[in-house]
């Protein structure tokens, strides 16, 4: 076991690189909202500390829809645009994750636990990418499905539920709009943040005598 002023400085490294890059996932979301509106980062940063305090209680990414509620109050497109921004955030994740999880494959790490995940995520990250396609060569059609879905509730419901849908359906037809260099600097950065953070706090634990890897 090593002393505690190393175990305790390897989780604060480890803290601070998730805060780090919880700032950068921050702005990367915010590229998807600027399409349409200059949002209040005060706002955003308070939507997702929420949203994470929940999702750290509850299982199933449940804390988004409250990460997408608070941050839609503050903004003028809606709690649907939102939400739908969102969901363009964590189909980033599952591509990228994926990368991951097959760079750990090819590179001999982790053995069978990683060949599963590496499996499953580009199954899912395949499955995504087609329904992105599918989403703009077809956004006529579904925007006619969504409208006929939506009519069935009453007006309050309708409109949240098509500006969902059309949000939805717009911000991946509008990817072209966002600043792909600027996407593709915040997810390295992001993603290199929170590594780093998971190797700190797996230095922490072996230090602390409960030996783990990344």
């Amino acid at each position: 076991m090593q002393p505690f002023g190393t175990i305790l400085l390897l989780l604060l490294s480890s803290a601070a690189l998730v805060l780090l890059g919880h700032v950068f996932r921050l702005l990367r979301w915010e590229q998807f909202i600027r399409i349409y509106e200059y949002p209040q980062r005060r706002s955003l940063l308070r939507a997702m500390a929420g949203g994470y305090a929940v999702n750290f209680l509850l299982p199933f990414h449940v804390g988004d829809f409250l990460r997408a509620a608070l941050a839609g109050r503050k903004m003028k497109t809606g709690t649907g645009f939102a939400f739908a921004t969102v969901i363009m955030d964590r189909f980033l994740d599952v591509w990228v994750v994926a990368l991951l999880f097959g760079g750990f494959r090819l590179a001999g790490l982790g053995g069978a636990a990683v060949l599963g995940a590496a499996r499953y995520y580009l199954v899912f990250a395949l499955l995504l990418a087609a329904a992105l396609v599918l989403v703009v060569l077809l956004r006529d059609w579904l925007k006619k499905i969504c409208l006929a879905f939506c009519g069935i509730f009453n007006d309050t419901l309708k409109l949240d539920g098509m500006m969902f849908f059309w949000s939805l359906i717009n911000t991946f037809k509008d990817l072209g709009r966002v600043k792909i260099g600027r996407l593709v600097v915040n997810t390295l950065v992001m993603w290199a943040a929170y590594l780093g953070s998971y190797g700190a706090l797996a230095a922490a634990l072996t230090a602390a005598g409960q030996p783990m890897q990344l």
